[in-house]
């Protein structure tokens, strides 16, 4: 049984202890300590990590992991230590308090969505750098802003953060949040004007220690809400990130930080507009370039700035003015080409095939217009196209 010091100090960063039992497994070594101040993965909350030291070889192993088995408290770590050597374990502090202030923050935000709305946390993940939490009930934008804001008062205040014992005969009088049915020894922590919850993890011992309190998004998932959250260290890194980005953004618009979403709207709107008139004047090119082609034989059109989309438009608008074939190709030599291939009331089917062997390419379609793409020079198309269709006409759009 191992002694669980970071519930008698829960800022306790190192501590002496004794290796009870050591063993191999999964390619990593299980080590045992008779008392313990890493706290093992539980309630959403990750294991720690951080190094134990054998005291008379020196010897120092990381520990990568912390669970808990029964009664005992699991390090995982990269290497053996001798059963019952003494060791010094020292905790990744900042590993620690990361999640020590994210799972306080949680708390604050389930109570607070709870005690508002009835909704309950039914799920809860904590990754490298961020929270996800699954609500059974939908909250809208400005509903969560309002949580948040009232979140990061609790903060400013200073409560403490209070974690008391029951029985399970005592628990029966007191209200609290629970996931499930519990037994035996029941912790149960408490921040007040935000929440009552039976909980197992570490948490600060005041919601100033908390820090910035940050949702940054929020999805309906499965009939209700999923978000996700960051609190101290992570909310300020992130939010300091956001701030050196829009400092960025605004130097390239000319514009003062509280004016940058005007300054992309207007610059957006603009840009809609150029793609009007841009699309308007590609219009205006495949137009004239069908009349220039007006009852002409087979042609062979370069366009090397069109979509996909346009080339189709422009091959459909040339078979309108002439009864031949019409291949128009889009692309580099680099990136290969996009082609749309056509004839009025004709079947290219057998062609195009021959074409994408040639060439490299893949596509298909009805038998009088198929589209694809080909993986060849540009040279190499023209001389394929020179060889089977004697007297086509080659041009640039």
């Amino acid at each position: 049984m191992t002694r669980r010091l970071y519930y008698e100090d829960v800022y306790l960063k190192e501590f002496d202890a004794v290796v009870a039992d050591c063993r191999q497994a999964d390619g990593c070594w299980e080590i045992i300590p008779d008392a313990s101040a890493f706290f093992p993965e539980g309630g959403g909350q990750s294991g720690d990590r951080g190094t134990l030291t054998q005291s008379d070889t020196g010897r120092m192993v990381e520990v990568l992991d912390t669970r808990e088995r029964g009664d005992d408290v699991v390090l995982v770590c990269s290497g053996p230590l001798e059963a019952g050597s003494r060791v010094h374990g020292t905790l990744d502090w900042q590993y620690r308090f990361d999640r020590m202030q994210n799972h306080s923050g949680e708390h604050v935000i389930s109570g607070l969505i709870h005690s508002r709305f009835g909704y309950n946390n039914v799920g809860f993940h904590m990754s490298a750098d961020r929270m996800t939490i699954d609500l059974d009930g939908e909250i809208t934008e400005e509903e969560l802003r309002q949580i948040e804001r009232r979140a990061n008062e609790i903060v400013w205040e200073n409560v403490p953060v209070r974690t008391d014992l029951y029985t399970e005969e005592e628990a029966e009088n007191i209200e609290f949040r629970s996931k499930k049915e519990l037994h035996g020894e029941i912790r149960v922590v408490s921040i007040p004007g935000a929440d009552v919850c039976a909980c197992c993890g570490t948490h600060v011992s005041h919601t100033g220690e908390i820090g910035p309190i940050r949702i940054v998004s929020h999805v309906r998932f499965k009939g209700g809400v999923r978000m996700e959250l960051m609190c101290g260290r992570w909310a300020y890194e992130y939010m300091t990130q956001l701030f050196d980005q829009g400092r960025q953004v605004s130097v390239l618009l000319s514009s003062q930080m509280p004016q940058i979403a005007p300054a992309v709207r207007k610059l957006a709107e603009d840009q809609n507009q150029l793609k009007g008139r841009i699309i308007g004047l590609y219009y205006e090119q495949i137009e004239q370039k069908a009349k220039e082609l007006a009852g002409k034989g087979d042609v062979l059109l370069f366009a090397d700035h069109y979509t996909s989309v346009l080339v189709q438009k422009l091959t459909a608008r040339v078979m309108e003015e002439t009864p031949s074939r019409v291949f128009s190709f889009a692309g580099n030599d680099e990136e290969g080409y996009k082609y749309a291939v056509g004839q009025t009331d004709g079947d290219l089917k057998e062609f195009v095939k021959d074409m994408n062997g040639a060439l490299s390419g893949k596509g298909g379609g009805r038998p009088y217009f198929l589209q694809g793409s080909v993986s060849a020079y540009r040279e190499s198309i023209i001389n394929y196209f020179s060889e089977k269709a004697e007297g086509i006409i080659i041009e640039s759009v």
